[in-house]
């Protein structure tokens, strides 16, 4: 058998648990835990039972290898993947998140067609018009706002809104339902949790079934139109499936946008050095948000189970086993990265594994940057003297998706 990971055969370590999800202090600042992991050794418990990868060539190997698989099936002796998501998944319908092929073949072709990167860029201008409106609403009553309720937050609900149909007078109820839903991606998630934001999911469902109904009768140039005339095709996609990816595509095109904008803002106050130069050089912005998805990622990490016995950093993986590839972790990693820890946003190659790899690699990846770089653009811009209205920032309950609460800053 040979070895996935190119390391000297080892017998697995007795080691400590990686982290604590109980410590506060590891959720505000993980990123010193994740250095002292790197360094000391390849592999890692996690509290749920899981490997812990934090080395970039480790992690990079690890989340292309068509042997270890995102969905949580496949885990032996219970799930030990983090989270209660999956539960979406029941009753035999596929999660694109989590989906093997064929499946995840079919349904990743389906909803592809909005999200490449030429589909995308006829998005600018909206976007670029948004952002520009939300601005403005935001500074109107005065010279502080918060990134995150006035910006971070609204502006992905609003483009993905619009790229499924939604129409605007529905948009606000978005934005709560996606909080109380991707907390459920964590592994600390209690009965309470789940209870809590069950109906966020009932709602979400019921919404998107009256709306398929709408664009039935009444089709439009939405996404959501195109994916309802692949259903009535036949066997592509049924109409579980389409509830499913439905509420799946709003929850990533909200999250991690809104944690982009909000990590990135931070850093870039943090440093302002860093502002100035993209002030001074604007067409650094798209380096600077490929620097800013690394320094800090909206996603920590993702986890892959064996489907089948392998051999991993010479330590034998059973079917089965699952490992936690620490995307942050592997963004910092001074073997690929020179001075890992500083913001450079003139960082290039810059090679960051924050939208995952191999077939589940983000589907939103060029949508978020496109986002992410037309609002950087425009708070460097419009605000030559933007600072923090304050020195304390708090980041939400979430461990797996990193972002802030609130963000209040002065112009």
């Amino acid at each position: 058998m040979g070895t996935m990971l190119d390391t000297p055969q080892r017998k697995a370590p007795e080691a400590p648990l990686a982290f604590d999800l109980a410590d506060r202090a590891f959720r505000d600042d993980p990123y010193r835990r994740y250095d002292e992991l790197r360094e000391s050794d390849v592999l890692h418990r996690s509290p749920f039972g899981a490997w812990v990868l934090t080395r970039h060539a480790d992690v990079h190997a690890a989340v292309r290898d068509h042997r270890l698989s995102s969905n949580p099936r496949h885990q032996a002796g219970g799930p030990v993947r983090p989270g209660a998501l999956p539960f979406l998944g029941d009753g035999g319908i596929e999660l694109l998140l989590t989906a093997d092929p064929p499946d995840h073949t079919r349904l990743r072709r389906l909803a592809n067609k909005a999200f490449t990167p030429r589909a995308v860029e006829r998005l600018r201008s909206r976007v670029e018009e948004i952002v520009e409106q939300l601005l403005d609403e935001a500074t109107a009553s005065g010279p502080t706002f918060d990134v995150i309720a006035d910006l971070a937050g609204p502006l992905p609900v609003i483009v993905i809104c619009e790229l499924l149909g939604v129409p605007l007078e529905d948009q606000d109820q978005f934005g709560p339902w996606s909080s109380d839903i991707s907390r459920l991606i964590d592994p600390d998630v209690t009965p309470e949790m789940l209870q809590h934001a069950i109906p966020a999911v009932l709602g979400l469902v019921q919404y998107f079934n009256e709306l398929i109904e709408r664009r039935r009768a009444e089709p439009g140039a939405d996404l959501l139109s195109s994916l309802i005339a692949a259903e009535a095709e036949g066997d592509t996609l049924s109409h579980q499936e389409l509830i499913v990816m439905l509420i799946l595509l709003f929850i990533a095109g909200h999250e991690t946008t809104t944690n982009l904008i909000g990590n990135g803002t931070l850093a870039l106050l943090r440093n302002p050095h860093q502002l100035d130069l993209l002030r001074q050089e604007p067409e650094l912005v798209v380096a600077a948000t490929e620097e800013l998805l690394r320094y800090d990622p909206a996603a920590q990490m993702t986890v892959r189970t064996a489907t089948e016995d392998v051999e991993l950093n010479g330590i034998p993986l059973a079917k089965g086993e699952s490992v936690v590839c620490a995307l942050a972790a592997a963004n910092r990693d001074p073997r690929v990265f020179e001075a890992p820890g500083e913001l450079r946003l003139d960082r290039s190659p810059n090679p960051h594994l924050s939208f995952s790899g191999g077939m589940h690699h983000c589907l939103g990846a060029s949508l978020a940057r496109l986002e992410g770089q037309i609002t950087f653009d425009a708070l460097a811009r419009r605000f030559p003297d933007l600072t923090l209205a304050t020195d304390e920032v708090t980041h939400r309950e979430h461990f797996i998706l990193r972002g802030l609460t609130a963000l209040p800053v002065t112009t």
